[in-house]
């Protein structure tokens, strides 16, 4: 393809039986799309369909309607939100939504923090999680078929860390997941582990560097193909924003040297110090 024919592509989000997909179009005429979607599904299609729908901005995962449906079947206006809150919700990025509404004469608040996640199924699913009344305890902090240890609970609520295990499927699959607890719910959040198949500036992790950033290290990352000529990152991962935390080598170098010059002085400073008070 060349860049005439990539600058005509556009990127839309069709319903077909059911599901939402994504994918790549090209305008036949002034009323017709061809689409092909990511399954190799080729079709063409009205431009004005209600069953198609133009992607607003680049880092859009989700269609607009795709939204609205999921969202409304949990009982949510996702027309009522705010167009930044709408947008954060497509981008699929998780959104606290509190609202209050009279029960038995008193109002009552309610919490969730909703997020749309990717199906193979589906195409996408509404991950609703409510607040609970008191923080999570030990003997109910379970996910995916899996009891937290005491260590990890305590890592967890009492250290702010997040920690890596192995979940459970209904049928027997094993998989890897982090968890995290959140204040705002009073519970345990989970996401996806990082792994070999996943990529860092269009570079694929290795599974050490994976590990690692799963353990909530920061490991030093060297992007080889870009502009400038190969870059070397300090980079680490937030499941909670599910981003990658990145900064240069140097400027992580000069954070280090900062925090030992600060330790020196401090030490020093001890040291001047007389170790008992004097009488006059």
């Amino acid at each position: 393809m060349n860049k005439q024919e990539e600058s005509n592509i556009v990127i839309v989000f069709v319903k077909l039986n059911q599901v939402w997909q994504k994918g790549k179009a090209k305008s036949l005429n002034d009323t017709t799309f061809k689409v092909k979607t990511a399954d190799n599904l080729t079709f063409e299609i009205e431009k004005n369909s209600r069953y198609l729908e133009m992607q607003r901005f680049p880092d859009q995962k989700f269609a607009f309607g795709e939204a609205k449906e999921r969202m409304e079947g949990a009982f949510i206006s996702f027309d009522k939100l705010q167009p930044n809150v709408q947008d954060s919700i497509i981008k699929g990025q998780e959104h606290l939504i509190s609202t209050a509404q009279p029960k038995d004469g008193v109002i009552k608040e309610s919490v969730r923090l909703v997020q749309l996640v990717y199906s193979p199924s589906s195409g996408s699913r509404l991950d609703v999680q409510i607040k609970r009344t008191n923080p999570v305890k030990l003997e109910d902090a379970k996910a995916y078929q899996h009891q937290f240890t005491k260590e990890e609970y305590n890592t967890m609520v009492k250290e702010g860390e997040n920690v890596i295990f192995t979940g459970n499927s209904l049928n027997g699959e094993k998989f890897h997941k982090l968890a995290y607890y959140e204040p705002k719910l009073n519970d345990i959040r989970t996401k996806s582990a990082l792994s070999a198949n996943t990529y860092f500036f269009g570079q694929q992790l290795t599974q050490q560097q994976a590990d690692a950033m799963n353990k909530g290290m920061e490991t030093k990352i060297t992007i080889l193909n870009t502009k400038k000529g190969p870059m070397t990152y300090m980079v680490g991962y937030s499941p909670r924003a599910e981003r990658f935390v990145t900064k240069s080598l140097e400027k992580a170098k000069t954070k280090e040297m900062d925090k030992t010059v600060k330790a020196t002085v401090g030490v020093e400073k001890k040291k001047r110090q007389p170790s008992t008070a004097i009488s006059l």
